[in-house]
């Protein structure tokens, strides 16, 4: 699929793009990053994301070159001049060199819907990984370009026949998925992990705790082991090109019925929000 970017607020072609060799995003991975769905020409939960990105950022110490007004008018811009419908928009914000801390701003406009329809029908399968999610570290709640564990931790999935490989923490409680929050549905109540198990925040996440009340479903923010989400009725995970996606088995033993669950087809409407 072709790629759009655009660069320090100038559309350029892929042969022109540099990146110093000092830049600590490159040399580290001292970088921020945030992937979001565009629909129908529309950068979806766009406020959020820069919210979040703005706010890791002076949290760690990274220095954006534009304030978050330019920031949307620059995502806008590149889905336009990309001509996108339907597609992915990835802005990211590196840290710069260790001079001059000031990095580059890059939007990356590609086409295409990330996930057809009849996967929705069929839910995802998860695996257990074997090595766990640190709660305690600082770079657990930005999303940083610091993210060898999750790549690791999708490809055993994928390699071993899973869509999504499930992070425990060091108390041995559920995390968070490689790219996804995760929700378990007990007699109609959602229960997700709390940030302090060690997650990210997740924008879908978010939206699902606000919302979800207001539809009758009430939701807490509580520890849940394999365990639970196993004897649970059923299960979803989100994220914002996922969306509200069914999880319908865990280490080969169906959740629930096996099938989508009718409170998370329910709730799949409230993605992406009018």
């Amino acid at each position: 699929m072709p790629h759009y970017y655009l660069c320090d607020g100038e559309i350029k072609p892929v042969e022109q793009l540099t990146l110093s060799p000092r830049d600590q995003g490159l040399l580290y991975g001292f970088s921020l990053f945030e992937t979001m769905l565009v629909k129908q020409g529309r950068v979806i939960m766009l406020q959020q994301h820069l919210q979040r990105l703005t706010g890791s950022a002076a949290s760690m110490g990274i220095t954006i070159g534009a304030d978050r007004d330019l920031l949307a008018e620059n995502s806008i811009a590149a889905v336009e001049s990309a001509d996108v419908t339907d597609g992915v928009l990835r802005l990211t914000v590196t840290a710069g060199s260790a001079d001059s801390w000031m990095g580059l701003i890059l939007f990356s406009v590609q086409k295409g819907i990330p996930y057809p329809p009849e996967r929705y029908d069929q839910g995802f399968s998860l695996l257990t990984l074997g090595y766990p999610r640190n709660e305690k570290s600082p770079l657990i709640r930005h999303k940083s370009a610091n993210y060898m564990e999750n790549i690791l931790g999708r490809r055993e999935a994928l390699q071993l026949g899973y869509d999504e490989g499930l992070f425990l923490n060091s108390l041995g409680n559920v995390a968070e998925g490689t790219v996804s929050n995760i929700f378990a549905v007990q007699k109609g109540e959602l229960i997700t992990p709390p940030l302090e198990a060690g997650l990210l925040p997740g924008t879908v996440r978010q939206l699902v705790i606000e919302l979800a009340p207001l539809m009758g479903y009430q939701c807490r923010e509580e520890d849940i082991t394999t365990k639970d989400i196993k004897r649970a009725d059923e299960c979803f995970l989100t994220n914002s090109l996922l969306g509200i996606m069914p999880a319908t088995s865990l280490d080969g033993k169906d959740i629930g019925s096996g099938l989508p669950g009718w409170v998370t087809l329910d709730l799949m409407k409230l993605y992406p929000p009018g």
